[in-house]
């Protein structure tokens, strides 16, 4: 049985059927689902001066959790929203580390190329704990 449950998500309709997959297993569980946006920490330009503070990635990251969570029928799951500068991979292991996660799940986009730094391949060998590889595509 998972307690606690980390998922990344770029808001792609691949990222979606693995947030769906640890959604499904936090209902299932009763677990805590963390959900992971990486994002890049330099601001957008903005013309005609600066962007209000609820622009931010942030609120972005909130915005379309609520939208997706929406869409995909999983209000009832215990979310837990985090937003990162870090390089993806590493931002999902550093929250499952600091949420004391006991799974990780990751969609396999990647994982057919050998492609040096592939987000599940990096989860996947550096991870302290299970780590589940959802077929996306």
């Amino acid at each position: 049985m998972f307690r606690t449950i980390v998922v990344g998500t770029d808001w792609s309709d691949t990222a979606d059927i693995a947030l769906a997959k640890a959604l499904e297993l936090g209902r299932s569980n009763g677990a805590a689902v963390h959900v992971v946006t990486a994002h890049d920490p330099s601001p957008a330009p903005v013309v005609g001066g600066s962007a209000p503070p609820a622009a931010g990635p942030d609120f972005q990251a909130d915005v379309a959790l609520e939208r997706t969570l929406e869409r995909l029928g999983y209000r009832d799951v215990d979310v837990r929203q985090h937003t990162s500068t870090s390089e993806p991979a590493e931002a999902m292991l550093e929250v499952a580390r600091n949420a004391g996660a006991d799974l990780i799940v990751v969609g396999n986009q990647g994982m057919r190329r050998r492609v040096l730094g592939s987000i599940p391949n990096s989860v996947s060998h550096r991870a302290t704990c299970d780590v589940l590889i959802v077929q996306t595509g």
